[in-house]
């Protein structure tokens, strides 16, 4: 029986972290992966996202679209 949703578990012990349940076999056992959100990835790190005034900070102001697509 496979899982296509997305369903989220936290592991702790010797293997911790986030990861999704990939599928939920009938007796009962699960497949788990690592979870490879955006949201995940920068928790696993201790970082989170950087304001607008850190970005144009380092790379500079956005300009507008130039309208190329």
């Amino acid at each position: 029986m496979s899982v296509h949703g997305g369903e989220h578990v936290t592991l702790s012990g010797d293997v911790s972290g986030e990861y999704v349940v990939v599928e939920k076999r009938d007796d009962g056992s699960l497949v788990v992966a690592p979870d490879t959100s955006v949201q995940a990835t920068l928790a696993r790190h201790g970082m989170e996202p950087a304001t607008l005034r850190e970005f144009e900070a380092e790379f500079g102001p956005i300009q507008p679209a130039d309208g190329e697509g």
